[in-house]
């Protein structure tokens, strides 16, 4: 039997927690408190988000790849067990959402329940627990989640028809990884100039978008949809999570991979989510208060999560 955790293990076990969770929310407060006081403002937000969708985080995505060689980035049992989780949780979500959501809000509020916001947050907090080494799995990682999330998304939303294809050509976070693992695969050099030219870009884009997502948090209308609004955070952030690290403790997963899972779905409500619902619904003020919740929450549910399961011994 093992011994039962001291207060000095749980101590270590909420540092261990704090120094993964606590930058972030350090730099989206300070994203906040810039917004406040007109350092940044929505002009910013707008062409911040747009640098780091279309550039930074592509460069990040495409250079972390192209540094680790797809066979050792791969990791298909990971992929697998998180693609069937995020299925297994999307149909569980709409089975039990006709009993408390209005019909016209359950796609909004599936979306807002399952999609992460992997390629920021989960990144961050991935570097934060793991430092930069663990960029080439999770990068994989990330876009083939990605192709599932931008799958289910348009599934749960339906209203009108999408061309699949054209939707993820024009997604260049798969596309960056796509391009790094084919360079990769052929073995050519990147130049030592484009090399540390990207890497400079790709520096910008956790506290760029970090900072952003933080300025732009709003609560103006929480209260016309704060049932559901409370309902999707609880689930994006507790049950989601709860269910995939159960699953995946139970499958055998320990170590660096179940820090993966536990925290790629662990994360708040990815933006892109409030794009899709402006797209294809009239309910995109519920989907921003979503991301609002869940990204303010997020720390305090992470680190419960990391010291549970630090404390198990199972990271």
């Amino acid at each position: 039997m093992s011994n039962p955790l001291s207060v000095q293990d749980f101590v270590n076990d909420l540092v261990f927690a704090l120094e993964i969770t606590g930058p972030i929310l350090i730099i989206l407060i300070l994203g906040a408190v810039f917004r406040r006081i007109h350092l940044i403002d929505k002009h910013f937000i707008a062409s911040g988000n747009q640098l780091v969708y279309n550039l930074a985080l592509p460069c990040l995505l495409f250079f972390s790849t192209v540094n680790s060689p797809l066979r050792d980035s791969l990791d298909a049992r990971l992929v697998i067990f998180g693609t069937a989780a995020t299925f297994l949780i999307v149909i569980l979500l709409s089975i039990i959402t006709p009993w408390f959501i209005a019909r016209e809000q359950r796609g909004v509020f599936i979306q807002g329940a399952f999609r992460g916001n992997m390629g920021i947050i989960g990144i961050a907090f991935l570097v934060n627990a793991y430092g930069s080494g663990i960029l080439a799995k999770a990068s994989i990682y990330l876009a083939l989640l990605t192709i599932v999330y931008n799958l289910l998304s348009v599934w749960v939303l339906r209203n009108k028809r999408q061309s699949f294809l054209g939707f993820f050509l024009k997604n260049p976070l798969i596309v960056a990884v796509v391009f790094g693992g084919l360079v990769a695969a052929t073995g050519l050099k990147i130049p030592a100039l484009l090399q540390n030219a990207g890497n400079s870009l790709a520096s910008l884009t956790l506290p760029l978008a970090l900072l952003c997502i933080g300025g732009s948090l709003r609560w103006s209308s929480f209260r016309a949809n704060h049932r559901s609004v409370i309902w999707a955070s609880v689930f994006k952030l507790i049950v989601v999570p709860a269910l995939a690290t159960g699953g995946a403790l139970w499958y055998g997963f320990r170590g660096e991979d179940l820090a993966v899972l536990f925290l790629m779905m662990a994360t708040p409500t990815a933006a892109a989510s409030y794009v899709m619902a402006k797209q294809m619904t009239s309910h995109a003020e519920m989907a921003a208060e979503i991301i609002a919740l869940t990204t303010g929450a997020c720390a305090i549910t992470v680190t419960a999560g990391l010291v549970f399961l630090k404390s198990g011994h199972y990271i």
